[in-house]
């Protein structure tokens, strides 16, 4: 291997250096005024305008990315992390599902439903009777997202997607690591073992990788503070912080993880008493260590590309 790598440095071959953040965020937003210069028809009951107007928002703040009501919260953590780090390549993605129905993100290709090209998703948020006008607002206002959280959850179904929220829905850490490994923006994809879990060190020293990586966490919605029963998936901000048991003494799978998190896109009725930022749109929670570890643990090492 060291020959091959000398070689390689000899004859000029070496990997030519990953692209700054801020370029990628430059060469995403030439894409979406390029693309404005061409006359377009609307599509998705979304003007092109409006469209690219939100594309240019989540490119500047990829923690806007809004889940909205449907249960697209593997999509959304998915998406957000590569949002983060390759907004050039999502937006080309968004490009191509708006003009033609279809895109690639990396090495997955998508292919819309007519159904889901038809449906008109301005109608059913403005028809839900149940929605309050804030939520409404804020859905209308990120119909963008439900286009490319859409494309994303289209590839881990089976059944065509026709763009109601009653579409089958496919929840498993498989389906969130398989996005992660299919994209092939990631150089490796792993889920912590339980014994790597429990152990405490291991555990702080591989969710110290969040500060470079991108580590998703997935357990019952009540660990991130919703009181009322199903599965969900978020990203992990920061490393977490810990606090011994009250009384003092030995740390033990008793003390306390607050964490910070990032769901959603903004602040639901549903989790408003727990701290919440605004600005990252990041939430603040505890759990104990047994708690914490209890939760599927996945760590996506992004390449350098």
């Amino acid at each position: 291997m060291e020959i091959i790598e000398s070689l390689k440095q000899l004859l000029g071959l070496d990997d030519p250096p990953a692209i700054p953040l801020d370029q990628r965020r430059r060469d995403a937003k030439a894409a979406i005024e390029a693309w404005l210069q061409v006359p377009r028809t609307t599509q998705y009951s979304l003007p092109p305008d409006r469209f690219a107007e939100r594309l240019r928002t989540l490119v500047e703040s990829p923690q806007e990315l809004r889940q909205g009501q449907y249960n697209w919260c593997l999509p959304a953590a998915f998406l957000q992390s590569v949002l983060r780090r390759f907004p050039d390549l999502v937006t080309q993605f968004g490009l191509e599902l708006y003009t033609r129905g279809g895109g690639r993100l990396g090495d997955i290709e998508v292919s819309l439903t007519d159904a889901f090209r038809a449906f008109d998703y301005p109608d059913l948020i403005r028809s839900d009777p149940e929605l309050p006008q804030r939520n409404r607002d804020l859905y209308l206002a990120s119909h963008a997202d439900w286009i490319l959280l859409g494309a994303v959850q289209d590839e881990t179904t089976l059944y065509p997607m026709s763009g109601s929220p009653r579409d089958p829905v496919s929840f498993s850490v498989g389906t969130l690591t398989d996005l992660f490994e299919e994209c092939g923006l990631y150089e490796d994809v792993t889920t912590l073992s339980s014994s790597d879990k429990r152990n405490r060190q291991k555990l702080i020293d591989a969710l110290e990788k969040s500060r470079t990586q991108d580590i998703l966490l997935v357990g019952d919605i009540a660990n991130f503070g919703v009181g009322r029963m199903g599965r969900h998936a978020v990203r992990l901000v920061a490393p977490p912080t810990f606090t011994a048991p009250a009384g003092g003494g030995t740390p033990t799978d008793q003390e306390t993880m607050t964490f910070q998190f990032w769901s959603w896109g903004f602040q639901p009725s549903g989790v408003a008493g727990i701290p919440f930022d605004p600005v990252q749109n990041a939430f603040t929670y505890s759990l104990t260590r047994r708690q914490f570890a209890a939760m599927e643990i996945i760590i996506a090492e992004p390449k350098p590309i």
